[in-house]
């Protein structure tokens, strides 16, 4: 099991592309705001970034920061993230989260990744993961009556 305390360890090359505010102008500053934000969000909120499986998350929608990753950085990571869908514990999540920043947050590919401009949005990027907010088409049917 994983805890907060063990992410200390990707700090120092999360610190180096993190942008001061929004998504940074690097492929490389993307995917350290996006993984930042997906772990940050975790821990101090309990929100995933698909709350359609069996662990339901919280009230933040998280869905863009996952789709992105998944389909602008690794195939591995594609597949960590696609992981969601046997996850049915926190424990487990938080194993996720942590495999995901192995996978990418790592000098060298972050090093190149840097040599790259921003590819779209971390914030608008559709893909196979999406955020249930619960309300569904018949609360819209009965809002036109």
């Amino acid at each position: 099991m994983k805890y907060w305390s063990d992410f200390n360890k990707f700090d120092n090359e999360i610190c180096k592309y993190m942008p001061d505010r929004g998504e940074g102008f690097t492929k490389a500053s993307q995917i350290c705001t996006a993984v930042s934000k997906l772990v940050y969000k975790w821990f101090n909120d309990g929100d995933v970034y698909d709350n359609t499986y069996e662990l339901e998350g919280w009230w933040n929608d998280l869905s863009d920061y996952a789709n992105w990753l998944s389909k602008n950085t690794t195939t591995a990571a594609s597949e960590i993230l696609l992981g969601i869908e046997s996850i049915w514990m926190d424990d487990q999540y938080t194993d996720l989260l942590y495999d995901l920043c192995k996978e990418l947050i790592k000098k060298d590919y972050l090093k190149e990744q840097n040599e790259i401009e921003k590819v779209g949005s971390i914030y608008a990027c559709v893909g196979p993961f999406v955020y249930d907010d619960g309300s569904s088409d018949e609360d819209e049917d009965e809002e036109e009556d």
